[in-house]
């Protein structure tokens, strides 16, 4: 199901102009607001008036993840704590804040892909790991939103007994504790189960896939943004990204990401170590827009 389909389904000719309006304000907020980005772009002799196309984009310098470890959280805020909502830390060790309008536009990022799997009222959804993270948190708020019945389970034994007693239709977990329901309790999983990874080569998930002969529908992680869904598989297993909030590059053949509307903490251009493409021209036949990125060895 595409839940909105006036940005999902959007011509790519009239995204760029959104994606480019929405890369030019984060960068002033960045420019004026973070004292890394501040300092960064400085040393660079560069600043947000230069950026005046998308061609220009790449005279930023590239962010790395060893910049952003070695930076002090309150240099990448934008303002002071009491602005911020919420403060989570990533996979990646980093910290990352929100301000409100961050948490409902992560609740938003995280609704697509849970639609794209017909999560809707009629579901009994399970989510199961570990609560203090941002990612379930996000994915929990949107599947609410739906209308669907959420069952927090901190453990796969809660995730067991709650499908056995309320019947869940759709579990909500990584490759570890689904590699665990199966050895243990195959029978307890429900008809629908959605992978939360943060891997493009996860060979546990691999291994599931091949047991059960199916390919399961997947929703990443970002380990350095603090959000789950940028990256989703659709129904025809397509890999997308959600444009509309993630400018996306290629950089020596490695993706680069600058996500559109962290006020609290912005990102970028952040250099990932992922190598693929990016196919913005051909409409993928779910119907949505959204670039697909076609990973490469």
């Amino acid at each position: 199901m595409i839940i909105n389909p006036k940005v999902e389904m959007m011509p790519f000719s009239a995204k760029k102009n959104l994606i480019f309006e929405r890369f030019c304000k984060n960068l002033r907020w960045a420019y004026e607001k973070s004292n890394f980005y501040h300092e960064k772009y400085t040393k660079a002799n560069i600043s947000p008036k230069d950026i005046v196309t998308f061609d220009d984009i790449s005279k930023l310098p590239l962010t790395t993840v060893d910049e952003l470890k070695a930076a002090s959280a309150f240099d990448l805020l934008t303002g002071p704590l009491s602005l911020t909502l919420r403060l989570n830390k990533t996979i990646s060790g980093l910290y990352r804040g929100s301000t409100p309008d961050d948490v409902a536009r992560n609740i938003d990022i995280a609704i697509r892909p849970l639609a794209s799997n017909d999560i809707n009222k009629t579901s009994t959804l399970i989510i199961c790991g570990n609560y203090s993270s941002q990612y379930l948190l996000d994915l929990h708020y949107a599947a609410e939103a739906l209308g669907a019945t959420v069952l927090p389970c901190n453990s796969v034994e809660a995730a067991i007994e709650a499908t056995d007693i309320f019947k869940a239709t759709t579990l909500i977990i990584n490759s570890k504790n689904l590699q665990t329901i199966l050895d243990t309790n195959p029978d307890a999983l429900p008809p629908k189960i959605i992978v939360l990874t943060d891997s493009f080569s996860d060979t546990i998930l691999t291994n599931i896939e091949q047991r059960l002969n199916r390919t399961l529908p997947k929703i990443y992680m970002s380990k350095y943004f603090g959000f789950a869904g940028i990256l989703f598989t659709c129904e025809h297993n397509h890999l997308h990204i959600q444009d509309d909030y993630v400018y996306t590059e290629t950089v020596d053949n490695k993706l680069v990401f600058t996500p559109l509307t962290c006020e609290a903490m912005p990102i970028i251009r952040l250099q990932m170590d992922i190598n693929g493409t990016i196919d913005c021209d051909n409409i993928c036949d779910c119907g949505r827009t959204f670039a697909k990125i076609i990973l490469k060895d």
